[in-house]
């Protein structure tokens, strides 16, 4: 293809909205021009035309509640008023305009959901985290609420490179993206896992994910993998 977009946002689970608030932003970071993806003041720009969404979302959640005749409790309205948080990170892929057999690819991303870059077999880049230590529990989020946007700006991290065909991409978020790293740490090569569960079925990746779970390898949270390989 020409270009491709891809994006992947890990909302908090202590947020009332948190899928919703990831669906958000997901599809607005699929449909913003790529030079918002270039510059932290862009990718500021981004998450406040998200944020102008929220409000009208927030309306029509209490409303639905009340119909249904489940209006919010005195204990979910505190955190519903907080709004949502979530990580983002978004990845531009285009091939070169006469030559398709390689291109360019940039990325932009807030808080510590990673793109990995593998040619060959091996790992080219690890962004914006590079270290299984360096994961913890308080990466900067994009909020609901909006939030200054110089701050948002400071915050963001960019990368961008080229690819060749038969280079591999792969989007986590975070847990899967600390147990990526270790492996890696550990002398293994992830990737290759990761390769032959693309035929898995959703019950068999379900399955593996718990098993490293059960192993201790792999943190109990949401997982959100996906895999690109330009062609």
């Amino acid at each position: 293809v020409a270009t491709l977009r891809a994006a992947v946002a890990d909302g908090a689970s202590s947020s009332l909205l948190a899928r919703r608030w990831a669906e958000i932003l997901v599809r607005r970071a699929g449909a913003a021009p790529t030079g918002l993806l270039r510059t932290g003041n862009g990718f500021a720009d981004l998450l406040a035309q998200a944020a102008d969404r929220w409000p009208d979302l927030m309306k029509g959640y209490e409303r639905r509640r009340e119909l249904a005749g489940r209006p919010l409790t005195w204990y979910e309205r505190p955190g519903f008023e907080r709004g949502a948080h979530a990580t983002l990170l978004v990845a531009h892929f285009a091939a070169h305009r006469w030559a398709p057999a390689y291109g360019t690819w940039t990325a932009a991303a807030l808080g510590d959901s990673c793109l990995f870059h593998v040619r060959g077999d091996q790992l080219r880049l690890a962004f914006p985290v590079d270290k299984s230590a360096d994961f913890d529990n308080t990466p900067p989020l994009a909020a609901s609420g909006g939030q200054d946007r110089d701050l948002v700006a400071a915050r963001t991290r960019h990368a961008q490179g080229g690819w060749l065909i038969g280079d591999r991409f792969y989007l986590a978020t975070d847990a899967l993206a600390a147990w990526f790293l270790d492996q890696t740490e550990r002398g293994r090569k992830p990737w290759q896992v990761l390769r032959a569960l693309d035929s898995a079925s959703p019950r068999d990746l379900a399955a593996w994910v718990e098993r490293r779970r059960g192993a201790g390898e792999l943190r109990n949270d949401d997982v959100t993998l996906i895999r690109i390989e330009p062609r």
